[in-house]
């Protein structure tokens, strides 16, 4: 595995477009054809600003030749430009539906003003990513639909196919929460509670989680006293099982807010976050894929692909600096990035974002190649 910096490795084009201002906490989804990214924490650079909540969308643009200095991260919808668009927020889920141009935008926090705490939200909102306009679900009674059991934040859900989404929170310690569409506009949902089984993962926050195969994996993540886990997990969704993966002692270091992201149906690919130390949070960059030899006893390995390193958050690294809050998204390189980044064989994350905790917030353009 190795990192393309997209800033700074491609000689014979243009760079990408960067997102501004920087951001952590967003989502970024592929969809319809599309790399997406929404919402997040936003800090401006070279300001004093305190760092604020935004509810805008960028579109990455695939590069071609014929119009090279357009290509990279691109504004779609302004901050608080689109009355139908979801407020701002971070700490929520945006999942893509496979086969179809919708994804949807679960719950999350509004910081609001310093010192308010702010809201947490429990909305469900809908993205059309071939027109991207925004609308709002309805359960089959025609009232707008809600996360069930109250406002989520810090949550996870993975699409399990084209109607439907699982979501696990920290109140999900026997159950999961399934919500389900029922026409083929896919404007009308409904919320299951979905029972389930076996060695459950305790309550937490702030996990990270992947689609592999049919059984939804999540790793890491943080319990409501802030002990940080390094447990992974998996919920066979036809018999709602779950099974904790038994990695012996190579495993990565408890973290909470990192990326997860499916390699194939039996791997997923992990990615950063942060870890307590002495000096307070320490952003990762160490790479990491979880393979699961045996789903039904849970016997897994990790293998380190690529080990943390310090590296400086000044972007003069052509290594992205430790972080948590970010995304790591498969693109098609073949299709998204100019000839010769990438082989045939290739396949390649495009990270967005994040934060190293109270240092800095990213809007570099790195690719992970494995």
């Amino acid at each position: 595995a190795d990192w393309i910096d997209l800033l700074q490795s491609l000689d014979s084009s243009p760079p990408p477009g960067q997102i501004q201002p920087p951001r952590s906490g967003a989502n970024t989804i592929s969809c319809g054809g599309k790399i997406l990214t929404f919402a997040g924490y936003a800090e401006d650079v070279d300001s004093t600003l305190e760092r604020y909540v935004v509810n805008d969308l960028w579109e990455f643009v695939p590069y071609q030749k014929e119009n090279s200095d357009a290509w990279g991260w691109k504004q779609r919808i302004a901050a608080d430009k689109d009355e139908d668009s979801p407020g701002p927020r971070l700490a929520f889920v945006m999942t893509s539906l496979p086969s179809s141009p919708n994804a949807v935008v679960l719950g999350g926090w509004d910081p609001q003003m310093p010192g308010t705490g702010g809201v947490i939200l429990d909305d469900v909102t809908m993205l059309n990513s071939d027109s991207l306009t925004w609308s709002n679900p309805t359960d089959a009674d025609g009232k707008l639909s809600s996360i069930p059991e109250g406002p989520s934040s810090r949550h996870v859900a993975v699409a399990l196919s084209d109607d439907t989404i699982c979501l696990h929170n920290h109140r999900c310690v026997d159950h999961v929460l399934l919500m389900q569409t029922l026409d083929k506009e896919q404007n009308k949902v409904r919320w299951v509670r979905q029972e389930t089984s076996g060695e459950t993962p305790s309550s937490r926050g702030l996990h990270c989680a992947a689609a592999i195969g049919t059984n939804m994996c999540i790793f890491g993540g943080a319990a409501q006293n802030g002990l940080m886990s390094n447990e992974a997990f998996v919920l066979d969704t036809t018999s709602w099982k779950w099974t904790k993966i038994d990695c012996g002692e190579n495993a990565p270091a408890p973290r909470a807010g990192a990326c997860l992201a499916a390699l194939d149906d039996n791997s997923v690919l992990l990615f950063g976050g942060a870890k307590p130390t002495e000096g307070g949070l320490l952003g990762l960059n160490d790479v990491w894929v979880l393979h699961v030899d045996d789903f039904e006893t849970g016997k897994g390995r990790w293998e380190c692909l690529i080990e943390h390193q310090s590296v400086e958050i000044d972007g003069s690294s052509a290594f992205p600096p430790g972080r948590n809050a970010a995304t790591l998204t498969e693109i098609d390189a073949k299709k998204m990035l100019p000839g010769g980044a990438s082989a045939e064989s290739d396949k390649c994350y495009l990270l967005q974002g994040g934060w190293a905790p109270f240092k800095k917030t990213f809007n570099d353009v790195f690719v992970l190649r494995i």
